[in-house]
Formats: structure tokens, sequence, C-alpha cells
């Protein structure tokens, strides 16, 4: 019985060691550092920026999602293709750029955006690519440029689908030219 309790009382000292000693962390944690400025405001630490990572012709043929362009975006034209793919051409006036993005596609089928400059492509290489929303690369472009996409479909005997939008004008959506409530894709 005297080992039992003995071997309690240590159980219990050793646990009221820990629990004081964490404490006394917590509390040395927690407690204002004693030499620090009082006319310094404190500085705030954030893992990770929401603002975009390039503006202009530094976003020039670089991923629009890592690069935070494609948070809020506005959609300067929508076009529904031939094979029932859809395809917009994306802007961020935060970033000057735009791109294309593009689902509904099939393996194969590729996308491109150009603004008068480089032409950046995507191809869609996958099931996982034809299952999900895919981008171009960006290009630079200022207020008042206009953004052409362009969608070519896997298919031989299919035809290339092109439209266009200006930048701070109004977004425009197009179906292809053998649907009912056609527009001509080209602008």
């Amino acid at each position: 019985r005297r080992r039992a309790r003995g071997r309690l009382l240590l159980a219990l000292a050793s646990a009221y060691t820990v629990i004081v000693g964490g404490a006394a962390a917590l509390l040395f944690l927690l407690l204002p550092d004693s030499e620090a400025r009082e006319d310094e405001p404190p500085t705030a630490s954030v893992p990770f920026s929401l603002a975009p990572q390039c503006q202009g012709a530094a976003c020039e043929g670089r991923d629009p999602m890592r690069l935070i362009c494609g948070i809020g975006p506005d959609t300067l034209a929508s076009h529904r293709t031939a094979t029932g793919a859809h395809v917009e051409l994306r802007h961020s006036t935060k970033c000057g750029a735009s791109w294309v993005r593009t689902w509904g596609t099939e393996i194969g089928d590729r996308v491109d955006v150009t603004a008068g400059g480089p032409t950046h492509d995507v191809r869609i290489r996958n099931e996982e690519d034809a299952a999900a929303f895919v981008y171009t690369e960006m290009t630079e472009v200022g207020p008042g440029s206009t953004v052409r996409a362009c969608f070519r479909p896997a298919a031989p005997d299919g035809e290339r689908e092109c439209f266009e939008a200006r930048v701070d004008g109004p977004a425009t959506t197009t179906e292809p030219p053998s649907s009912p409530a056609a527009s001509s894709p080209r602008a």
C-alpha cells in the first residue's frame, strides 16, 4: 500500500509540475515584451497576401491563378462553341492582364488569347482537364485594348471560333452560328 501511495504521489507531483510549467510558459509567451517601445505600432504577420503578385508586363505569359489575378476578375465576353464548350475572356484590372477560361471541353481542344502581342494557348490534355476549368496564361492589356480569344476543336472537321471584347467595354455573350439565338462570334 505504501508503495502504491508513493507512486500515486509521484504521479500527482509530476502532473502538477507539467501543468504549472506549461501555465508559466504560456503566460511568458502571452505577456507583452517589457522592452517593446510604446511609440511603435504592432506589426501584423500575415501568412499570405491576397494582393496580385504581378502587374502589366510582369504578368505576360504567367498563370492568373497562381499570381492571384483570378480573384474577382471581370468577364469581358462569353462564348458557347458549336461543340458545347464554354469560353470566357477574363480580365483583371488590378493586374492589367487578360486570359481565357474554358470548360465543357474535349481532349485535344485548344483555346488561345492575344491582345496584339504574344498569343498564349492551352490544350486540353486529358480527362481531368476536360472535366475542369482550364486557363490560358495571361496577356498584358491596358484600358480600351481589344482582346481576342479563339477556340480550336479537337475534331479535324471542326472550325475555329474566335471572338473579341474591349477592356472597359460592355460584356458580350455569343452562341455558335447554328443555334437559333445566334449572334456573330466576331465582334
